[in-house]
């Protein structure tokens, strides 16, 4: 997030000011389509014949009592939730993506390693111990970025 604060100068107000519409709009389009399905699927009042298709009267009843602005609350908080939902899929994502790049740069690591070993008398200490250190590191993040996926963080 800093680092979208620190080049903030560097975008153009007009460029800022569209993804901040597209954002919210996004935001409106999600809550406003939840309203509507809400509002859509009850019953309106004195048509008996959707009333008896429900499966129980007395909660369809009661349904159809609740005001718009009651559906708007349910609406926000399954809006709240489709967002957020969405939010730890692109997470999901993102970390199986740096779980494979990271495992790749591992494996590469670990096999430069692996080669050295096989050449020992005429080993680069300094690359062996570049390639060791960053084996860890890229298995270390590997592991924790595969958590992240998994869900287990």
């Amino acid at each position: 997030m800093l680092h979208y604060v620190l080049h903030a100068g560097a975008v153009p107000w007009q460029d800022q000011l569209l993804y901040a519409g597209l954002i919210i709009a996004l935001f409106a389009a999600v809550f406003f389509g939840l309203w509507w399905r809400k509002r859509a699927r009850r019953p309106q009042h004195g048509d008996f014949a959707a009333l008896v298709q429900q499966g129980n009267v007395a909660q369809a009843l009661e349904a159809q009592a609740q005001s718009p602005l009651e559906d708007a609350a349910d609406a926000w908080q399954e809006t709240r939730k489709t967002m957020q939902n969405a939010k730890t899929g692109v997470e999901r994502f993102l970390a199986l993506i740096w779980a494979l790049l990271s495992g790749v740069l591992c494996l590469i690591s670990a096999l430069a390693v692996a080669s050295d070993i096989w050449h020992f008398p005429t080993v680069d200490w300094a690359l062996f111990a570049f390639y060791a250190a960053l084996g860890v590191v890229t298995g270390w993040f590997t592991r924790d970025q595969w958590r992240v996926f998994r869900g287990r963080v």
